[in-house]
């Protein structure tokens, strides 16, 4: 048969006296390393707003060139070696399935026999049967090519079977090992990557690779071992004729050797782009209200213009170049058959060879040149699978660091006494100032916190770390003593749940979004928490009530029904602290009143540290804490922090509208402009 077509921290000091926590103390005793800090969390400062609008061009140009400046070229050694990059990435799964790759491998060696001994058997059937005319060699002949085809068809089938499966089980492990990464990145990595780009692996990359594992057995193993076989055959037809016909390598690998590189840089590039024009395109989609609002299609079409065009451009490259590797072995190889014939045709005249042999060596010579074209035209695509393994392969070589958890960890046990800030000092990467600066804050259990203060003074930081999002670069954060960097992260906010400004519903029934804040929460669960976030009501009012979808991202719902669901997501898992991160300041007053209400019910019995820039919800918790510059400059109850005429006082003001302080004092000048009016 025929091939088919194709941060570190100094030792961390012993924790105070604490009797909450004394057997998990022994545990940590011998562990003294300094915990490593997550990678990445914020990206860098980007341009000003109206620095945007005034320029959109230039902010193009610079997204372009933060690409460019991490391209890193293949050498010609590695453009060559395209089918080694893409075995060295596969070969850690191929463990798994070494009984189905040895079917795959005796099937294709039972296939390569056949296609050998299909043209030597013209040899004899010509020189033997046809020449001498013996009808009983003829039969055995026939008889014998008869039952090797079937009993090979039979085989390649069965072959086939196993080579899907084989192909289909890598390409399933790759996007699962893929996954899991993603999730295990650092809070820092996807706050500086875009979502396109990450998508992409998943979609394009996957989809090159994918197309080079499926036709790997058919496209590059059977031709590669059918041009092995064909060669030995053709010297042992005639070697001097062979010898000739050998200069099929040299002059084959000619083109390639000059265009592979190129080809391999070119598909690079091209992935690059086609990244960029993805996070482009999913960034246009979430933004469409903000798009028609301020009739910005225009705008938008001719930023997706110029990414077009440079994807336009990057393709018809690496198409181009690609196709010529393949083109300048076709050519190659047809000319040299040409020569091959022509001396072989004279051999045979003058009887130095016979016909059968210049038949089957003629039929072996086209066996031999078209397995080169298959493993040829196999090449660009494993030059795009090696590209898009390469691009893959960035992202699983993005470290994991601050967000696994350390050998032996022991999990934390549910929280009594008290969140600890221990001189603290924390900054985004890519930020030009501190966050946090040398920052020190102790939060007793038990009570409603509210944590405010002015835009970027550090609130959602000071959540992002309790939670283990981010790491301190200087300093420890205890929880009853104990580092969090030290106990595993499932314990850690397994005793916490969270609501964000944002707050991200699935494409799922209302009762299984609930269930996500506790896994194997009953159905009594679920409806238990949706009454103490006072959702319940309007779910049971709905056609297929707790069964209804939500949407995608929870559209279907309005924005304060998604924070309810939200929060009874949170309640479910029965959390010793609440955390809210901004959770009511997308809301209108109403709703957000009538939010802040059932939240304040739910503090009961639990600790709340309640992050938000909206005094008003915070007037009746039992603490405020007012965060400026990197510090805890203020804390106190609302009546407490109003009297003290500070900070809070000043916001206080401002939200509603009253003037400061310094502002009431008498206007000299107001009789004179009476006068003038």
């Amino acid at each position: 048969m025929a091939p088919k077509p194709v941060s570190s921290d100094k030792q961390i000091p012993s924790p105070a006296d604490d009797p909450a926590a004394p057997e998990l103390q022994k545990k940590l005793a011998a562990d003294t390393d300094a915990a490593p800090r997550a990678i990445g969390d914020k990206p860098a400062a980007s341009l000003p707003p109206d620095d945007e609008e005034k320029d959109d061009d230039e902010k193009l140009d610079l997204d372009e060139d933060e690409d460019d400046e991490d391209l890193v070229v293949f050498t010609a050694k590695e453009a060559a070696g395209a089918l080694a990059t893409i075995y060295a990435f596969v070969k850690p799964y191929l463990k798994n399935y070494k009984k189905i790759l040895t079917f795959v491998g005796l099937g294709v060696l039972v296939e390569t026999l056949f296609n050998v001994f299909m043209p030597l058997s013209l040899k004899f059937l010509i020189d033997d049967a046809l020449g001498e005319e013996d009808f009983q060699a003829l039969y055995v002949i026939l008889g014998v090519l008869a039952a090797a085809g079937i009993f090979t068809s039979i085989v390649a089938v069965w072959y086939e079977r196993w080579d899907a499966r084989l192909a289909a089980s890598i390409i399933a492990d790759v996007r699962a090992r893929l996954f899991e990464h993603v999730q295990n990145l650092p809070a820092g990595y996807f706050a500086r990557t875009k979502r396109g780009e990450i998508l992409s692996r998943f979609s394009i990359d996957l989809s090159a690779f994918e197309g080079s594992i499926k036709s790997f057995a058919n496209s590059a193993a059977l031709p590669f071992l059918e041009l092995i076989a064909g060669i030995i055959l053709m010297l042992f037809l005639n070697w001097q004729l062979a010898a000739v016909a050998l200069l099929v390598f040299p002059i084959t690998l000619i083109g390639p050797r000059i265009l592979t590189p190129k080809a391999v840089q070119a598909n690079y590039e091209q992935k690059l782009n086609e990244s960029a024009l993805l996070g482009m395109v999913q960034e246009n989609i979430a933004a469409q209200a903000v798009v028609k609002a301020f009739s910005l299609q225009r705008r938008t079409f001719g930023w997706f213009t110029m990414r077009n065009n440079d994807v336009r451009q990057k393709t018809a490259s690496a198409l181009f170049l690609s196709s010529m590797v393949e083109r300048t072995v076709t050519i190659s190889v047809l000319l040299l058959h040409l020569v091959v014939l022509a001396i072989g045709a004279y051999l045979a005249t003058k009887g130095q060879i016979t016909i059968g042999t210049f038949v089957t060596f003629e039929s072996a010579f086209w066996e031999v040149s078209y397995n080169i074209a298959h493993l040829m035209h196999f090449i660009p695509v494993s030059i795009q699978a090696a590209a898009a393994v390469r691009h893959i392969q960035e992202l699983l070589d993005e470290p994991t660091r601050g967000a696994d958890d350390r050998p032996g960890a022991p999990d934390l046990p549910r929280i009594t006494n008290d969140i600890t800030f221990d001189r603290v000092t924390f900054q985004y990467e890519g930020g030009e100032t501190l966050v946090l600066d040398n920052f020190s804050l102790k939060l007793k259990v038990g009570k409603t916190i509210a944590i405010v203060g002015p835009s970027g003074s550090g609130k959602s930081t000071l959540l992002n770390l309790i939670l283990r999002l981010y790491v301190p670069d200087e300093g420890r954060l205890t929880i009853d003593g104990v580092d969090i960097r030290r106990v595993t992260r499932e314990s850690l906010r397994k005793s916490m749940a969270v609501v964000f400004q944002e707050n991200m519903l699935f494409n799922m029934s209302i009762r299984e979004n609930i269930r996500l804040g506790k896994e194997g929460a009953t159905d009594e669960e679920v409806e238990q928490a949706a009454r103490k976030a006072e959702i319940h009501r309007y779910i049971m009012s709905l056609p297929q009530k707790y069964n209804t979808l939500v949407g995608e991202r929870g559209d279907t719902l309005s924005g304060g029904q998604r924070q309810r669901i939200a929060i009874a997501r949170a309640i479910v898992r029965n959390p010793s602290v609440l955390l809210l991160d901004e959770a009511t300041s997308a809301l209108d007053q109403t709703t957000e009143a009538a939010i802040n209400k059932t939240l304040l019910k739910l503090a009961k019995g639990r600790t709340m540290i309640f992050s938000t820039h909206r005094l008003t919800s915070v007037v009746d918790m039992d603490e405020i804490i007012v965060i400026s510059g990197g510090k805890a400059i203020e804390r106190g109850s609302h009546q407490k922090l109003l009297a003290a005429n500070g900070v809070y006082r000043r916001l206080w003001d401002d939200q509603s509208h009253k003037p400061h302080a310094e502002a009431d004092k008498p206007d000299n000048d107001s009789n004179e402009d009476d006068d003038e009016d």
